[in-house]
């Protein structure tokens, strides 16, 4: 994949874009393969990280696809490229995405069922497995590139095998842990982080078009993460995005409440 010139490279990423490659990679995304050398492209594949932290897919190819007879142990070059879209119900977007070139390895079948027996894979991942023709494959690279509202940013995979703070898997809860503070604190974050009151950063760009009214002067949250919250606030003529950044990162729904109510309270 071609890099482009608004990469960042002079300096080690974030703790914000760790978490997100890390999010995304565990299976926090939608995620489509691509084996060029075979010239095979699946749109939905089952994807996730093992116990010991490698990344595996889960595919059916079709039985006219080279990588249903392709032996097991041998490498393909594939491209993996994850979508990952907010929770709110009314405004769809996309919240991050994430890129990595790499090498697959499909797996003997007796490898499968002994990580399956030994609970080493994700719960969707094993799920596959019982049905056939399933074929599962492991992916090595050495770095994902993570594209944010905040820019793109190139993540080497040892940042990945380094233990990052626990933080809910529950989308959804979390999402509704923000949105439950109600429309008058998230616009006094989204003002907070623009007068530099508030730790974060914004981007706001021109509305573009007519805005639909059900949308119009709402925040929506896009997503949250152990670094922060990013918000969406839609006016008639401009849009913000909002990254309100936390002091610490929250480790249970508990902990989550208790953050988004002290930058509440500091708002």
């Amino acid at each position: 994949m071609s890099i482009t010139p608004n990469v960042r490279r002079d300096a080690a990423p974030g703790v914000r874009a760790v978490s997100l490659a890390e999010r995304m990679l565990s299976g926090g995304a939608s995620c489509s393969l691509t084996a060029w050398r075979l010239d095979s492209c699946y749109d939905l594949v089952a994807h996730g990280m093992t116990t010991d932290g490698e990344i595996v897919v889960a595919l059916r190819p079709p039985s006219e696809c080279p990588l249903t007879t392709l032996p097991a142990g041998v490498g393909t070059e594939v491209r993996l490229d994850l979508l990952r879209h907010s929770r709110d119900i009314v405004l769809n977007v996309v919240a991050s995405s994430c890129h990595l070139l790499g090498v697959m390895t499909l797996l003997e079948e007796q490898a499968v069922a002994r990580m399956v027996a030994g609970g080493e894979f994700p719960e969707r991942i094993a799920e596959l497995t019982r049905l056939p023709g399933t074929r599962v494959g492991r992916v090595v690279t050495d770095r994902i590139l993570v594209h944010d509202h905040s820019g793109l940013t190139p993540v080497p995979w040892h940042a990945l095998e380094s233990d990052l703070p626990a933080f809910p898997r529950d989308d959804f809860a979390v999402h509704d842990v923000v949105v439950s503070l109600g429309q008058c604190v998230l616009k006094r974050w989204c003002c907070g982080v623009r007068l530099g009151l508030l730790p974060g950063a914004a981007e706001v760009r021109p509305s573009g078009g007519q805005v639909c009214q059900h949308v119009l002067d709402r925040v929506f949250c896009v997503d949250v993460d152990r670094s922060g919250v990013t918000l969406m606030h839609i006016g008639a003529e401009e849009t913000a995005t909002v990254f309100v950044e936390f002091a610490s990162c929250p480790t249970s729904l508990p902990s989550l409440e208790q953050t988004v109510a002290d930058v509440a309270n500091a708002a």
